[in-house]
């Protein structure tokens, strides 16, 4: 016989309440009354020194109560951002003019803030077709609703739940104070998810989270996520650190487990003076996370004087700008995305504790051509203890521009965030002295979360593997240990034009089905090749010329030909760097593929404008 959801529901309120737990419960909190009522008093107490002991009036807290309750819970979400980290209400008391602190998110687990635990709160219909609400739990801190849970017994599952909270927004339930909530939970005990606050219209199944611990290993018991989430400071750390507010999509976004642990794993290592790195597989989320990691270090170590999100120009142009710029807008972030140098050192220079995005190019300028040494701009900006938070550490930063900026930065932290690291077995050739892996160049792996462990949580799409070359690759590989030779072996391998020509024969003469070359011209799939190198790929390009043009002895099939006469249509992309040995080979031989897909295509693109044509 199943567990009763309402024995749930009780053990869920003893674990929250247990041991050292500061949540108290308030079982004589079930009416819309005793919640404005509790939140009065939370309010008044907090701040009596600014009401001079004179309690809120009637007309007060009835504009208060219009203030509190949002549109939308994303509207509530940009005012509990508050102003540096505090949540104000604010009333008139003949010509003055007084700000009440309702939430003061520097006080976790501390200070102010008091955290209560209610059960069966009635939401009562308003309209007389409508039904009265029973709420399971919810969890308030300074009386405001921010994570609500709804729990159901095994014999349901967890999506019951989730349909349940949507049906209730649906109607309108989470109004007044709970128009404040945050972060929605659902579990039938052996499955638990977590989802940010949304109108029902925009909440999808796909965006229910699971919990993970620090290994990456599921939480799914209920009792083992409260320990784990819901426990203070956790919870509070949930509402106050780890969402993000998207002002172009009028949405609320919270962190997955793995980006959370990155950014305490983060925390924690700057505490004591260490750099790291963060291996999270592409596609995971990682600009949302270093984003988020570089606004907290900010926020929790006093003694960092600025965080400086670095990134290659390019990528600042195509894709992290516009993301920034509607994240910051809720926040104190310069977004420095001009042309102008000397914008960023007045922002560098200013005494201002801030986080500053800006350019790997832009800061190399500052560093070893900007500013002079003796001047008082340089002593003061290369005194700075800051903290550098790089994405994708590798392509935005080479070793020998992390030591140039390390030489003028005098008490700098680096955090990389990287999908592919670079270890002994891929590491840089060795130039001099310069560090040739991602743990030379950064420090310890701070947290990983590989490609395995994201298609296993349906972070990322997964793959279906087929292994078309020999089986027995290894057994053949000759037996010794050293690097150079073995390299050299898979190398010569895989690069020789015979195993290419072997690769686009698959590509090209046996993937009809694949392609969908039935389906007929316009209805036929794309396809992505990538190789190991940019070198290889340029080579794979020129094949597959000489192979179109008929001038090589791989022939496209007929089949093919009959379906798609001008089979195939492609393109190469990489990434263009100005400070590396092969630059020069790699922007001419992208000048030719460029004028190519002029050709093929009809357009004008050249380098200068090569970031339109990888948006293509």
């Amino acid at each position: 016989m199943a567990v009763l959801e309402s024995t749930i529901e009780n053990r869920l309120i003893d674990q929250l309440c247990c041991d050292e737990s500061q949540w108290t419960y308030r079982p004589d909190i079930t009416t819309e009354e005793q919640l404005w009522a509790n939140f009065r008093y939370i309010l008044e107490q907090n701040n009596k020194a600014r009401l001079k002991d004179t309690p809120l009036s009637e007309s007060e807290f009835a504009k208060i109560k219009n203030d509190v309750s949002h549109a939308s819970f994303y509207d509530a979400g940009k005012w509990l951002v508050g102003e540096n980290g505090k949540v104000y209400v604010h009333i008139q008391r003949g010509d003055e003019q007084i700000h009440l602190v309702v939430l003061n998110n520097e006080h976790i687990a501390g200070g102010t803030s008091v955290y209560e635990v209610i059960n069966q709160y009635r939401s009562f219909k308003i309209e007389e077709d409508e039904k009265d609400r029973r709420f399971d739990v919810t969890l308030l801190i300074n009386g405001i609703p921010l994570i609500h849970i709804e729990l159901k017994n095994k014999d349901h599952p967890y999506i019951d739940g989730y349909w349940q909270i949507k049906k209730y927004i649906d109607e309108g339930k989470f109004r007044g104070l709970f128009s404040n909530v945050q972060m929605f939970v659902v579990s039938n005990a052996v499955d638990t998810k977590y989802f940010a606050a949304a109108r029902g219209s925009e909440l999808k199944e796909a965006f229910l989270t699971r919990w993970l611990d620090k290994e990456n290993h599921p939480v799914c018991d209920y009792l083992d996520f409260a320990k784990g989430v819901l426990k203070i400071p956790e919870a509070h750390e949930m509402i106050a650190r780890y969402i993000v507010l998207d002002e172009k999509q009028k949405k609320l976004l919270i962190l997955r487990p793995y980006q959370i642990h990155a950014i305490e794993a983060m925390r924690e290592a700057s505490k004591t003076g260490k750099s790291g790195y963060i291996w999270h597989t592409t596609g995971s989320g990682k600009t949302m996370t270093s984003y988020k990691s570089t606004r907290n270090l900010l926020m929790d170590i006093p003694s960092i004087d600025k965080t400086v999100f670095l990134l290659d120009r390019k990528d600042l142009d195509m894709q992290t700008s516009q993301a920034f710029q509607s994240y910051a807008q809720n926040d104190t972030i310069y977004v420095d995305d001009t042309e102008r140098v000397e914008s960023l050192v007045k922002k560098l220079a200013n005494g201002d504790r801030q986080m500053i995005v800006t350019t790997r190019q832009k800061l190399q300028i500052l560093v070893n051509k900007r500013l002079k040494p003796g001047t008082k701009e340089y002593d003061r900006i290369s005194a700075l203890r800051v903290a550098f938070v790089v994405d994708e550490c590798h392509r935005a930063v080479t070793p020998q521009t992390k030591r140039d900026i390390d030489r003028f930065f005098r008490n700098a932290l680096w955090y990389g965030y990287t999908g592919t690291p670079i270890f002994e077995e891929n590491k840089y050739e060795q130039k001099g002295d310069l560090p040739q892996t991602t743990r030379q160049m950064y420090g310890e792996c701070l947290h990983s979360y590989t490609i395995k462990e994201a298609i296993h949580d349906e972070a990322v799409l997964g793959f279906m593997v087929e292994n078309l070359g020999p089986r027995d690759e290894k057994s053949s590989a000759p037996q010794t240990k050293d690097e150079k030779r073995l390299k050299t072996y898979w190398e010569h391998l895989y690069g020789t034009e015979a195993h290419m020509r072997s690769v686009l024969k698959v590509i090209l003469n046996q993937s009809y089905e694949k392609f969908g070359m039935m389906r007929g011209r316009g209805r036929t799939y794309e396809a992505i090749l990538t190789v190991q190198s940019i070198p290889v790929a340029q080579k794979y390009y020129e094949l597959l010329k000489r192979v179109k043009s008929g001038e090589d002895e791989l022939q496209i099939c007929d089949k093919v030909k009959m379906a798609l006469p001008d089979f195939p249509k492609f393109a190469i992309t990489y990434s263009l760097s100005e400070n590396e040995e092969r630059s020069e080979v790699d922007q001419e031989k992208m000048r030719e593929s460029l004028k190519d897909y002029n050709r093929m295509f009809g357009t004008h693109y050249t380098l200068e404008n090569v970031e339109a044509y990888n948006r293509g």
